[in-house]
C-alpha cells in the first residue's frame, strides 16, 4: 500500500499570524500625528533661527509660536478624542516613569504647551517688556519637550508588540526629522507672508537640506518594514506610494524650494503635507492591514 505524501505546510502556520490585537487607531491617530509634527517642527525651526539670528527672526518667531500653538491644540483635541476620555490623559500625569514612552510624552507635552503657551501669547500680555528679558531663556528651555514630543510617538509605536510597528526602530528618528522639515517650510511660508526677507534666504537653504535628512531617514523605515509593505501592498501600489510619499512628499518641495519663489514656496509646503499623510496613514494603519491580509489568506485556506 502506497504511503500517503506528507500534508503540505499550510503557508500561514500558528506562529506566522499575529498574536496581537491591533488597536483601535484610526483617521485621528494620523491628525494627531501630523499635527504633533507641525506643531514641534514650527516651535523649533522658529526657536533655533530667534537664537541663532535674533535680528533677522524677530518679525517671524512670534507668529510662528501662535501658528505652534495653534497646531498643538489641534494635536491635543485628536489625541484626547482618540482616547475617548478627556480624563485620561489626566490620569497619566499620576505617574512619572521616564522609561515609559507614554509617560514621558505626557510630560514633555505638558513643558511644551507651557513654554509655546507664554511664548505664543507673551505679547498680548500686559508686562512684555520685562519678559523679554528670559525669553531666550525660555526658548531654550522650551526646545527640550519639543524635541521629546516630536520623538516620543515613533519611539511608542516601536516598542509595541505590533508587527510592523516593532520593526520600525528608525521611527523616532524619521517623526524627528520630518518635524524640522515640515518647521522650516512652514516657517518659510509664514517668513514669505510677512515679508521678512532676511529669513527667507535662510529657510529656503535649510528647507532644502532638511528635504535629503528626511528623505534618508523615511528610507531607513521603509528599509525595516518592507516585509511587511509587499505583505499588505500590490507592487503597483507600493509604486503609488512611493511617488506620492517621496516624490512628492519630499523631492518635489526641495524643487519647489530651490525655485526661490513665493508660489514655489507654498506649492512646496501643499506637496509635503499631501505626501506626509499618506505616509503616516501608511504607518498607523499597518497592523490592521496585516491581520486583514492574514485572516483572508486563513479563509482562504478553509476554503
Amino acid at each position: 500500500m502506497r504511503a500517503e505524501p506528507p500534508p503540505r505546510p499550510s503557508p500561514l502556520s500558528y506562529a506566522e499570524r499575529p498574536a496581537t490585537k491591533v488597536p483601535n487607531w484610526h483617521g485621528l491617530v494620523v491628525l494627531d500625528v501630523l499635527f504633533n509634527n507641525l506643531s514641534t517642527g514650527l516651535y523649533l525651526c522658529a526657536a533655533v533661527g530667534e537664537l541663532l539670528a535674533p535680528a533677522a527672526f524677530a518679525g517671524v518667531a512670534p507668529w510662528a509660536y501662535r501658528a505652534a500653538l495653534a497646531f498643538l491644540v489641534a494635536d491635543l483635541v485628536c489625541l484626547i478624542l482618540d482616547l475617548g476620555d478627556p480624563l485620561r490623559f489626566h490620569h497619566m500625569l499620576r505617574v512619572w516613569k521616564p522609561s515609559s514612552p507614554m509617560s514621558l510624552g505626557t510630560w514633555a507635552l505638558v513643558g511644551y504647551s507651557l513654554a509655546v503657551g507664554l511664548l505664543a501669547t507673551a505679547g498680548l500680555l500686559p508686562g512684555a517688556a520685562a519678559f523679554d528679558a528670559g525669553r531666550r531663556v525660555l526658548v531654550l528651555a522650551g526646545m527640550v519637550p519639543a524635541l521629546a514630543v516630536a520623538l516620543y510617538k515613533g519611539v511608542l509605536f516601536s516598542t509595541t508588540a505590533q508587527p510592523g510597528w516593532r520593526e520600525a526602530r528608525w521611527l523616532g528618528a524619521f517623526l524627528v526629522n520630518s518635524a524640522f522639515h515640515f518647521g522650516a517650510a512652514l516657517t518659510l511660508v509664514l517668513a514669505g507672508l510677512l515679508r521678512q526677507q532676511d529669513a527667507v534666504a535662510g529657510l529656503r537653504a535649510a528647507a532644502v537640506a532638511l528635504g535629503l535628512l528626511h528623505l534618508g531617514a523615511l528610507l531607513l523605515v521603509v528599509f525595516d518594514i518592507a516585509p511587511f509593505l509587499r505583505a499588505v501592498r500590490s507592487p503597483a501600489r507600493l509604486v503609488e506610494l512611493g511617488l506620492v510619499v517621496v516624490g512628492a512628499g519630499i523631492l518635489l518641495p526641495m524643487l519647489c524650494f530651490s525655485l526661490g519663489s513665493r508660489g514655489g514656496d507654498l506649492l512646496g509646503l501643499a506637496a509635503m503635507l499631501a505626501g506626509g499623510i499618506m505616509a503616516r496613514d501608511e504607518l498607523v494603519h499597518l497592523p490592521h492591514r496585516l491581520q486583514h491580509a492574514a485572516g483572508g489568506a486563513a479563509a482562504r485556506l478553509r476554503a
